[in-house]
C-alpha cells in the first residue's frame, strides 16, 4: 500500500491540496462508499416522504457534485414563478420539511393562526446517519 504523507507548506510541503484528505477523497473506493451512503440516505428520506399524504410535486433526489453528494427534497416549482395559490401543490417541500401556518379555514380567516409542524425528513435522515456512524 502507498504511504501518504502531508507536510505543512512552511516545511516544504505543497499544502492542503496534497493533504491526506485530498488524496483519499479521490480514491475509487471512497467515491463508491459516498455514493452508496447518499443513495441510502435518499432511500430513508423517500420512505419518510411516502408516509406524508400530500406531497404535491415534492420528491427526493440525489445529486453528485465534484466530490460531494447531496440528498435533496425538491419541488416542481421551487422559486414560485406562478402565484402561490395557483401552484401550492408544487411548492410543498419547505412546508413538508419545516411546517406551515394556516390562516384560513372553510373560506374564513382564523382568529388565531394554527401552526402545523413539519416532518423534518432530511433533518431526521441526517440525525439517524450520524447516530449510526458514531457522529452524534
Amino acid at each position: 500500500m502507498t504511504e501518504i504523507e502531508w507536510k505543512h507548506p512552511a516545511r516544504g510541503g505543497k499544502g492542503p491540496e496534497s493533504s491526506t484528505g485530498a488524496v483519499v477523497s479521490h480514491l475509487p473506493g471512497v467515491k463508491n462508499a459516498l455514493a452508496l451512503q447518499a443513495r441510502g440516505m435518499a432511500s430513508d428520506a423517500w420512505v419518510s416522504l411516502s408516509a406524508h399524504r400530500k406531497t404535491g410535486g415534492a420528491k427526493i433526489e440525489v445529486e453528485k457534485h465534484w466530490l460531494d453528494w447531496y440528498v435533496l427534497l425538491t419541488d416542481a416549482d421551487p422559486g414560485g414563478s406562478v402565484k402561490v395559490w395557483k401552484n401550492s401543490m408544487d411548492r410543498s417541500a419547505m412546508s413538508i420539511e419545516f411546517g406551515w401556518t394556516q390562516t384560513h379555514a372553510f373560506g374564513r380567516k382564523l382568529k388565531q393562526p394554527i401552526h402545523h409542524d413539519g416532518l423534518n425528513i432530511l433533518g431526521g435522515v441526517i440525525d439517524r446517519a450520524a447516530r449510526r456512524y458514531g457522529g452524534g
